[in-house]
């Protein structure tokens, strides 16, 4: 709609088509501990303060925290975080109000925003005012946590305390008691200060990071998942069982790389490549081509100290900043780690070989260069499955598969619809041809697109449409084939042969 502001002047307002928006490979999203913050519910945070502001500082109690502030220090933009959580306990106390007309009840429970220990410790400063000539009579709120900015809530109506208040980051009003008598005359001032008690942290059970990755599964936008405080959390075939779970979740997905972190308690190089083995050990070279595990863990600021944390989050900043830089396509290796000071461990070259071969990409100490990405290199042993780079370039064209073809699911099957389908997904991989991800010298070499009667014969059901992409990264490999199936009776399904 367009309308005249000025003379010569006019304003005019659109909707931008949701196909333009940029596709985005470099997206993360976190599931682990944090200070604070709801529990199961994911929340999408653009920069560290935003991580800061909704989950608190780091404290030096969980690796989490740690691990995002390093993917936004590495070039990380957007992340989805998830924090996770065993049977936590929610710290509270009571503000006895009395008989102040105008406020809901003459009690309430003053309730932290999400539970665990962070609360403990909160101080609730309440300040009562009569009313004057300048206006009716007023609660001012200020909450003052352990290490944390105070809030400051002045001069709010006692009738809108309770809700004035859920805008602070650290509690909320739960009215407790009957509602205050009438009164005519009462106290010109009154003042309550209070503490928050009883908040309990607990480890998360093995079912509390299943609820977790169900979640992060759900979420269209992540490319990359870290889960930092895992190794910590979990041991053993727990800890096994719930990375395969975490990867038979990604693995039908097609759009998503689970960047991992060897135990903190595998402290040796026998250690970690067993664990690296029993994974490797299921065979399953589609789910071991959904994970990387990067080692040594790394040695960062924090304060005046220095703290060892594990190298996942730095990693997915890593590869978020080369993907913004270069394109989903480019190796996450020979690439520089910043805000890290040092490993927590140096592995003579024997040892580095014995790590590599077991499939686990190395951080090394770069002289003159600092601390490097080593590796670009999935779990897999498969040659198909086996790079990063190729793994992500698939992610890449999935992702813009769907937004193409997601579309045309409930159109009529039809030589036009074919026609329609085929051209979308040749823009897609000539775009792709253009920006170096593909082999060959021309397009043709480099992709092949098939929706005709040869995969669509006139036998089959005339409500299903199949079309078969091939393409070659631009190092040399085989094609890698995508078998996209559309059908007026189910979901978009992408199947990589």
């Amino acid at each position: 709609m367009a309308g005249e502001a000025l003379p010569g002047v006019s304003l005019t307002s659109a909707t931008r088509d949701p196909g333009t928006e940029p596709l985005r490979t470099d997206v993360a999203a976190f599931l682990g501990r944090l200070r604070r913050g709801p529990v199961g519910t994911p929340l999408r945070v653009e920069s560290w303060n935003d991580v800061v502001a909704a989950f608190g500082p780091p404290d030096g109690a969980f690796a989490t925290p740690y691990a995002l502030r390093g993917f936004f220090e590495n070039g990380g933009r957007t992340a989805w975080v998830l924090r996770v959580s065993g049977p936590a306990t929610t710290a509270r106390t009571r503000w006895a109000a009395g008989p102040l007309s105008g406020l809901a009840a003459t009690g309430y429970q003053v309730v932290a925003t999400s539970p665990g220990a962070w609360a403990n410790g909160v101080r609730v400063a309440v300040r009562y005012q009569a009313s004057t000539v300048a206006g009716p009579p007023t609660v001012g709120v200020r909450v003052t946590p352990p290490d944390e900015p105070p809030e400051t809530f002045p001069g709010m109506p006692l009738a809108d305390v309770a809700d004035r208040l859920t805008a602070s980051r650290y509690i909320r009003l739960v009215p407790n008691g009957p509602p205050p008598p009438p009164q005519q005359n009462g106290p010109i001032t009154m003042s309550w200060d209070l503490t928050l008690t009883g908040g309990a942290d607990a480890a998360p059970t093995r079912d509390a990071y299943a609820d977790a990755v169900t979640v992060q599964s759900e979420l269209p936008e992540p490319a990359l998942v870290a889960l930092p405080d895992l190794g910590t959390d979990l041991s053993g075939t727990t800890h096994t069982d719930l990375v395969l779970e975490l990867l038979r979740g990604i693995e039908p997905l097609h759009d998503r790389l689970a960047v991992l972190d060897v135990p903190p308690r595998l402290s040796s190089v026998d250690e970690a490549v067993g664990w690296a083995e029993s994974l490797v050990a299921t065979g399953d070279s589609g789910l071991l081509g959904c994970a990387a595990v990067y080692h040594p863990p790394l040695r960062v600021p924090d304060g005046h100290d220095l703290r060892t944390v594990p190298a996942s989050g730095h990693v997915l900043g890593v590869i978020a900043r080369l993907d913004g830089e270069r394109g989903a396509h480019h190796t996450p290796a020979n690439a520089v780690i910043l805000e890290a000071v040092d490993l927590a461990a140096e592995y003579p070259e024997p040892q580095q070989l014995r790590l590599f071969d077991a499939g686990i990409d190395l951080i090394r100490c770069t002289r003159g260069r600092g601390l490097m990405v080593w590796g670009g290199r999935t779990l897999s042993t498969d040659p198909r499955t086996r790079y990063i780079a190729h793994r992500r370039l698939v992610h890449l064209l999935v992702r813009a598969i769907r937004r193409t073809a997601g579309p045309l699911v409930f159109d009529v099957n039809s030589p036009e619809l074919r026609l329609t389908l085929v051209r979308a997904l040749t823009s897609v991989l000539l775009s792709a041809f253009r920006a170096g991800a593909l082999a060959g010298a021309r397009p043709e070499q480099a992709f092949r697109v098939v929706c005709d009667d040869t995969n669509n014969p006139p036998e089959q059901d005339p409500g299903q449409l199949v079309c078969e992409i091939e393409v070659a990264p631009a190092v040399p490999m085989e094609f890698i084939r995508l078998r996209l199936v559309l059908g007026q009776d189910r979901d978009l399904e992408v199947i990589e042969a």
